[in-house]
This record gives C-alpha cells, structure tokens and sequence, in this order.
C-alpha cells in the first residue's frame, strides 16, 4: 500500500532536493573566477575589505590579519586574547564608513571569562595607522553575559 505524503511533506522533501542540489552544485558564476587570495590563515571568520585595498581577515583564535598586495603579512594587525571554544572567537570586522578620514578598524569577539568578568561579546575600534594597530583597543560596546556554558 502506497501512503501519499501530506502537502507540507511534499514542500519539505522539494526544499531538501533544492539545497542538496544547490550545495552540491558549487559552480562559479559567469564573468567570475575563482582564486587563492592568501594561504597560511588558521580558521578565517570574517574579512573586510579597507578602501587602501587591504584586506582584513579575522582568525577564530584572536588574530586579524592582513592581506596586502596577494601577501598574507606575517605579523598580525592586533592580537587579541578571545574565548574561541565552539562558535566563539574573533568573529567579525568592519571598517570605519570615513576610513580615509577616520581610520578605525572594528572587531566583535568574544571576551574570556575572568574574575568577576563572565564570558560576553563585545565591540572595539583599533586606530589603523599602518599594517599594525596604533595605540590601545578602544572599547565599544559590551554585551550582555552568555547564558550558555560550554564544557
């Protein structure tokens, strides 16, 4: 005996069949083409392009890195010391809208925990002087404690 699927089962299975068929089918659009940009990253997150053509790569581990000219540069802008267990980490950058004028690069990361400090995301600014952040982090915004404990 032949049991037919409801409508919305028949929805499913077709939306399934379509992302299969999509992830499988990893093709690089027309006028497009696929290239290294930099080998050598260790867990890339996130990346931003600078207007200077810079490009800014976050590493899950607390690192963001420069790409210059093709060229992964070996010392990284900023190290910061970030709580990288599961999806956690340096998780995002974005430059300043006025970069030429204001040359401020942001981060999200995720704050370890310390004394009196539970885990938390939080927001900074470094001043983009160069290929090495100028001064101290400047802090942003602080976000609330994470809810969920990872073991």
């Amino acid at each position: 005996m032949c049991k037919r699927l409801p409508p919305l089962g028949i929805l499913v299975v077709c939306l399934l069949t379509l992302v299969h068929r999509d992830a499988s089918a990893a093709t690089v659009p027309p006028g497009f083409s696929e290239a290294l940009v930099a080998s050598g990253l260790q867990s890339p997150t996130a990346m931003q392009f600078a207007p200077d053509g810079r490009l800014f790569v976050c590493e899950k581990d607390g690192r963001l890195r420069i790409v210059k000219h093709g060229t992964l540069l070996p010392t990284p802008f900023a190290t910061i010391a970030v709580d990288a267990e599961a999806e956690r980490g340096l998780l995002g950058v974005a430059v300043d809208p006025s970069f030429a004028l204001t040359p401020y690069v942001y981060v999200y990361y995720t704050v370890p925990a310390a004394p009196g400090v539970p885990v938390h995301n939080r927001v900074s600014r470094f001043h983009a002087g160069g290929d090495v952040a100028a001064g101290a982090e400047q802090i942003v915004l602080e976000l609330d404690p994470l809810t969920t404990t990872l073991h």
